[in-house]
């Protein structure tokens, strides 16, 4: 996992020299509702470095968990786990703008797992996906896994399961971009995180230059499910066309709401 890591921001930095390079940055707020007794809050900030056809993100996060047992609420705040993210994506000129991606998620154990606010361990994963913009319209599908720890895609999905997304968006105006997308998890159920199914819809309206506001949406289609999450988003980091990046419209969601929770929305709130 390091000589991978090593790997591409060596890839980053020979590139440097050569290629355009920007940053840019964002934050959004989300809320979700995992079960009948637990929700959470987050509010997150991401960091982009960009160079060429290779990126850098960070995703900071700072939560807000509840959970009822018997009649009682139990609560707790503070700062979730650190997600860092090394991407590289290739977009051919012919029509239609094929694209092709792969990231490489290491999450920190930022987040105190003791109460509920982190996994407690350091986490990997690996995202691999292709992207189709013929015209306005805008199609995409990816498929992540974690490879080591717990659940290094997403806290929202279950940590031994290969998650697929899909999903398609349409330039309604100018400014204007709505999307509608699916998520399934494939494989082995985990006592802590059953295999989950979403449909999530989005909108993003572009400010100024490349400063947009983004508000998402998702209902879950099964019992093991998170029952919905809504989030807003406002910056200039929620651009570009790569299906496997953490600001496109499939991610948002689970930038904000998913990447510093705790794995499994069933362990318990409250510090041991």
């Amino acid at each position: 996992m390091r000589s991978v890591a090593r790997s591409l921001v060596s890839l980053l930095v020979v590139a440097s020299p050569v290629a355009a390079q920007s940053i840019a940055a964002g934050s959004s707020v989300g809320w979700v509702k995992l079960s009948d007794t637990r929700s959470e809050d987050a509010f997150s900030g991401i960091l982009e470095y960009q160079t060429g056809r290779f990126s850098l993100y960070a995703i900071p996060t700072v939560l807000h968990v509840s959970q009822d047992s018997s009649g009682q609420t139990s609560t707790r705040s503070g700062v979730g786990d650190l997600p860092l993210i090394a991407a590289a994506s290739y977009t051919s000129p012919v029509r239609g703008s094929p694209t092709i991606g792969g990231a490489l998620l290491v999450v920190l154990p930022t987040g105190d797992a003791a109460c509920g606010l982190g996994n407690g361990q350091t986490a990997a994963g690996l995202d691999v996906g292709v992207g189709l913009s013929p015209g306005r319209a805008h199609l995409s599908a990816d498929a992540s896994r974690s490879i080591s720890g717990v659940a290094a895609q997403s806290s929202l999905d279950a940590p031994k399961a290969t998650t697929l997304r899909v999903e398609a968006g349409y330039d309604v105006a100018p400014r204007w971009t709505w999307a509608a997308s699916v998520g399934v998890d494939l494989g082995t159920a985990d006592s802590t995180q059953p295999l989950s199914r979403q449909l999530g819809l989005g909108v993003s309206h572009t400010l100024a230059g490349r400063l947009m506001l983004t508000v998402d949406g998702s209902h879950g289609l099964t019992s093991a499910s998170p029952q919905w999450l809504f989030s807003v988003g406002l910056g200039t980091a929620y651009g570009g066309a790569s299906p496997v990046t953490p600001t496109s419209p499939l991610r948002r969601l689970r930038t904000t709401l998913g990447a510093g929770a705790s794995a499994g929305s069933r362990r318990a709130v409250g510090c041991r």
